[in-house]
């Protein structure tokens, strides 16, 4: 044998490494984000001996129950490529209006009126955002801050106290021990998985999100769905806003600002992607139970608290970098 041949036989080809990155990059997709949950549980576990406690991973559930329902329902928007930065603020809004409306006309009639105007809200924010390419960031980060102004207006930058105590049950009750807002936020979940993954209404989603046009000359009907997506998220988020005032047993004028961004982190470090097409329910609470363990174990270790916004940064930016890397190795 020559030379040439024994390199020839001992080489890799461009082909191989390249399957091999695949490889790889496909184990990441599907268990990268399970495995790191694993890794920070580990962690904290051996950093904290109070984290492993009962009552702080309870504490854990409570914390991340309103985030994890309004992570499922950016997930719905994000599958078709698009994003609804309103969900934090929203939830503040409605919160705050579930509150007021229960002092002034009763708990069904505030509960009929907080959720009709949820169904407006997404029906507005998935009109204007259709109306154009590229208009879901400035679309909803404008509704956004129009949310924020309501709030505002409504409560006068106080808080709302007084409303009557049925509107404190889904964030304030236990069944056999389980926070009522847990089972709310595991039943929104499932549901959120089933629509996805076992509806055509849920493929549809996943189809605009990887090929609009080809998802158009197929015959979905692309504005419609993503409309839908719209309308879903802001039912959900006026959901985490009635579980939120039940928890706390106030509605407060800042309540939920900020959480749209920590949503959009948890949805990204969960295999979701910016440009539509991918993402899962599991893999968005696995990137909730991350956040939160983050949040929770610095507290335990008594870091400081401001340092939890540079720590979720650099995750989240980690997390965009890694979708950008895994979509030039497929």
């Amino acid at each position: 044998m020559t030379t040439s041949e024994k390199l020839e036989n001992n080489s890799t080809t461009p082909n191989q490494v390249g399957t091999g990155r695949k490889s790889y990059w496909f184990i990441w997709e599907r268990f990268g984000i399970y495995i790191i949950l694993v890794i920070f549980g580990m962690a904290l576990t051996l950093l904290s001996d109070r984290f492993m406690t009962f009552q702080n991973l309870s504490n854990v559930l409570r914390q991340v129950a309103t985030l994890a329902i309004i992570s499922v329902g950016l997930l719905t928007t994000v599958t078709t490529g698009k994003v609804d930065l309103t969900i934090g603020a929203f939830s503040g809004l409605t919160g705050a209006l579930f509150a007021g409306w229960s002092i002034q006309f009763g708990v069904v009639p505030a509960l009929l009126m907080g959720f009709g105007f949820a169904v407006l809200w997404g029906l507005l924010n998935g009109f204007l955002v259709t109306r154009g390419k590229s208009l879901d960031v400035i679309v909803t980060l404008a509704m956004m801050m129009i949310a924020q102004g309501l709030t505002l207006l409504y409560t006068n930058g106080r808080p709302v106290i007084g409303f009557p105590e049925e509107m404190r049950f889904l964030g304030n009750a236990d069944v056999a021990g389980i926070p009522m807002l847990v089972i709310v936020a595991v039943l929104m979940m499932l549901v959120i998985h089933i629509v996805l993954r076992y509806t055509a209404f849920g493929r549809e989603l996943y189809a605009i999100g990887g090929n609009l046009e080809a998802a158009r000359l197929s015959g979905i009907p692309a504005n419609r769905r993503i409309i839908t997506a719209y309308v879903i998220s802001a039912l959900l988020s006026a959901l985490a806003g009635l579980v939120m005032i039940g928890r706390v047993a106030s509605a407060q004028p800042t309540a939920g600002v900020g959480d749209e961004f920590t949503a959009v982190g948890a949805v990204l470090i969960g295999g979701a992607s910016m440009s539509g097409g991918v993402g899962s329910v599991p893999g968005t609470l696995a990137g909730v139970l991350i956040l939160g363990m983050i949040s929770n174990g610095l507290n335990l270790l008594h870091v400081n608290p401001y340092f939890q916004y540079v720590v979720k940064g650099l995750i989240i930016l980690f997390a965009i970098l890694m979708d950008q890397f895994g979509r030039k190795s497929r």
